[in-house]
């Protein structure tokens, strides 16, 4: 007998063979039988490569700022199933995923469904029974064959393509743009956030005679300036002087362009943008006189972001704990922090798609190979990187959702035990 989450997320993740089917038909089907697919009278999908839960952070403040009631739903978690499924910024509880589960778990009848695509139907039952005016929902893995991509958007947004997920999406830009492309609809607006976007999209957002509304054309944000577009087509602006911002221009600056189009959005709203936070990027944890900095980041692109923010710290050197999956560019990634870094502490993770530290080492620079740290796990990587770790110095984790984490629960444990 299923009582608890934990016994349903064991359940769930048995039930089906394939992590990842990208195929839509089983999970429409039951969404169909649930009467889920239109969550709310307000829809919004987002896609892209990086700062997808930026983006959906940074709306769904916005639309609980300006009095609605928003259901959000993003993917993975980092400690707790809770953080996927939230209603004007709370996680919902135990025992009303539960009841979801139980629900779909009746409604498949004989169709399996996977870890994913009960997460988002859990999402989605969630928040029809909440009475929501808005729902933001991400989508998990390229556009057109997520799971989430069931419901029909009344506005999209892309967020910036780069190389990831090449074994599902396709081995370049173009390729991934037209499966981001997948979450567009007919004459539904397109924010795309890719200030060098894949003419993949461009061609998907002309067929569907989508209006498109494109960064540092329709709406930007600056050091000194945010700019949208409104519904009636005026350019609107606020100063704003130099915001250190936590969370990413592009991700922030496409969440007010979408708000602009849904439901206006006021110059106070955003300034109360620029104090927004999202855990796991570069969230920063004092352990008695060390930084250290976790952050999410596990493609080049996203690496690329994580070093600038790094150099903007004003500390010039870091120790690195770095666990990664197979399937990504180790060698990219490492290489983007590798001037930054000092010494590395490389990590087994506990997953079968976890690339080995013997192997991610030989994606460092030559220079750095000799001297990196093997270490049988992150809580141990990051004990020995915190060990005689010299105050000029800070200490960065990152590589992958379960490292980031492992890690968060072991700074949680030190703070506990004040060491």
């Amino acid at each position: 007998m299923r009582q608890s989450l934990d016994d349903w997320l064991t359940y769930v993740s048995a039930l089906h063979p394939i992590a990842w089917d990208l195929t839509l038909d089983r999970v429409k089907t039951v969404a169909t039988r649930l009467d889920v697919l239109r969550p709310a009278p307000t829809v919004i999908l987002v896609a892209g490569t990086n700062g997808k839960g930026s983006c959906c952070e940074a709306i769904s403040w916005l639309a609980v700022d300006s009095g609605r009631r928003v259901g959000l739903s993003t993917s993975p978690h980092l400690q707790q199933f809770n953080e996927r499924i939230r209603i004007d910024g709370e996680r919902v509880s135990d025992q009303a995923i539960v009841a979801a589960f139980e629900s779909i778990d009746r409604a498949r009848e004989e169709i399996t469904l996977s870890y994913f695509e009960f997460s988002c139907l859990a999402a989605l039952l969630i928040f029809k029974g909440a009475e929501l005016d808005v729902a933001v929902l991400e989508i998990g893995l390229g556009g057109r064959l997520d799971a989430m991509n069931i419901v029909d958007p009344d506005l999209a947004v892309i967020l910036p393509i780069a190389l990831d997920h090449q074994d599902y999406l396709g081995d370049d830009r173009e390729a991934i743009g037209r499966e981001k492309a997948g979450i567009l609809r007919s004459d539904r607006p397109l924010i795309l956030a890719d200030p060098d976007p894949p003419a993949s999209i461009i061609a998907e957002a002309q067929r569907l005679s989508a209006p498109v509304f494109k960064i540092n054309n329709d709406f930007h944000w600056r050091e000194e300036r945010v700019q949208w577009t409104d519904i009636s087509g005026k350019v609107r602006q606020v100063e704003q002087g130099h915001w250190p911002l936590k969370l990413p221009q592009t991700s922030l600056a496409a969440a007010v362009q979408a708000m602009s189009l849904l439901a206006g959005v006021e110059s106070d709203a955003i300034s109360g943008l620029k104090d927004l936070t999202l855990l796991g990027r570069m969230t920063n944890v004092r352990v008695g006189e060390v930084t250290v900095y976790v952050d999410v980041a596990h493609n080049p692109h996203a690496a690329e972001h994580l070093a600038n923010r790094l150099r903007e710290t004003g500390t010039r050197s870091f120790r690195a704990v770095v666990g990664m999956y197979a399937d990504k560019d180790a060698q990219g990634v490492l290489g983007a922090l590798a001037p930054l870094v000092s010494d590395w502490f490389l990590a087994a993770v506990d997953e079968s798609r976890a690339l080995a530290p013997k192997q991610l080492r030989l994606a460092l620079p030559d220079s750095a190979q000799e001297t990196a740290k093997i270490c049988p796990g992150i809580s141990a990587a990051l004990a020995k990187a915190l060990t005689n770790c010299p105050q000029s110095e800070a200490i960065i984790v990152f590589g992958s959702f379960p490292v980031v984490g492992e890690a968060l629960e072991y700074l949680a444990r030190q703070d506990q035990t004040g060491s």
